[in-house]
């Protein structure tokens, strides 16, 4: 459930600097930065998620 709140923020964060990005600087610098971090946020919960697995005892 802590992952799932967690994850939960950042796609409210990134959300929030994209709608600045947008505003500040143009749709397109905001659409990058978009597609990278949700990427990036992607990646790390697949990699986060298969570290964290508990390994079966032989």
């Amino acid at each position: 459930m802590k992952r799932a709140l967690i994850a939960a923020a950042s796609m409210v964060g990134i959300i929030a600097v994209r709608m600045i990005l947008s505003v500040a600087f143009s749709e397109q610098v905001a659409n990058v930065f978009t597609g990278v971090s949700i990427g990036f946020l992607f990646y790390y919960s697949i990699l986060s998620h298969c570290k964290s697995k508990p390994k079966s005892a032989n």
